[in-house]
């Protein structure tokens, strides 16, 4: 008989942001993560689909970043993800303005998990295939955010009649900071949450929509077989609201 195999799912950590995942066990948001990821224990595998770090900050000239030197996001980074203790680790690249332009900075995180690290990954969990990558497009209208997510699907469709990639069941996508997903009984495919919270300047002046903080938990014993879960902590996510 197969073994069932759990699957961790985190993006967009951004360590060295203000607002990013850091540990700290008197920060709401790590105390949140932590407590739900102890709870889920133990993982099998863990899949890091892309942004470990958030990088030097230009656009905001620093003023965001709890430290903007990329060896010291990195160590935070991986300090973070030995405390999942996975069995194994994967990961995705993210994107070059908070990962490196020049360098890939998440490859030495990966590297000190002896772990692969890949513009987009396939992989098969007990005959499960999943096809994740970091970057989606997002969505200004909430019913448009299923259409990119339902595309990956086509493209996917065509590639695999060419021989070109598997054909896959579950794709999991990240980079826009809101869940979302749409499937049916042949496929899923999903946005993840992010665990980069509520607050930046460019999020708050610039952007609509929702923000998630959260992570994705799969259980597969085959490809008939399996269920999946999301972990999103709603009661951290709210506004300011002042009274007059």
């Amino acid at each position: 008989m197969t073994k069932r195999k759990r699957l961790l799912v985190l993006s967009d950590m951004h360590c060295g942001s203000k607002w990013g995942l850091v540990k700290d066990n008197n920060n709401p948001l790590w105390k949140w993560f932590i407590g739900k990821i102890n709870e889920n224990r133990p993982y099998d595998i863990c899949l890091v689909n892309g942004d470990a770090i958030d990088g030097k900050g230009e656009r905001s000239g620093g003023t965001e970043q709890l430290t903007a030197d990329r060896i010291e996001q990195k160590d935070m980074a991986i300090e973070i993800l030995q405390e999942i203790d996975a069995k194994k680790y994967l990961f995705t690249y993210g994107t070059p303005y908070h990962v490196g332009k020049e360098e890939d900075w998440e490859k030495l995180i990966a590297d000190h998990f002896n772990a692969r690290i890949s513009g987009q990954d396939f992989f098969d969990i007990n005959g499960l295939q999943f096809h994740a990558k970091h970057k989606i497009a997002g969505s200004t209208i909430p019913h448009g955010r299923f259409t990119p997510l339902a595309r990956q699907r086509v493209w996917n469709l065509f590639w695999a009649d060419s021989g070109g990639v598997p054909r896959t069941d579950v794709f999991i996508r990240s980079h826009v900071h809101y869940f979302d997903y749409c499937g049916d009984d042949s496929f899923l495919a999903m946005i993840t949450p992010a665990l980069q919270g509520w607050g930046s300047k460019y999020g708050e002046r610039m952007c609509e929509g929702t923000v998630s903080f959260g992570f994705i938990v799969f259980d597969v014993a085959s490809r008939e077989e399996w269920t999946w879960d999301y972990f999103i902590a709603k009661e951290l996510q709210h506004a300011t609201v002042s009274k007059f």
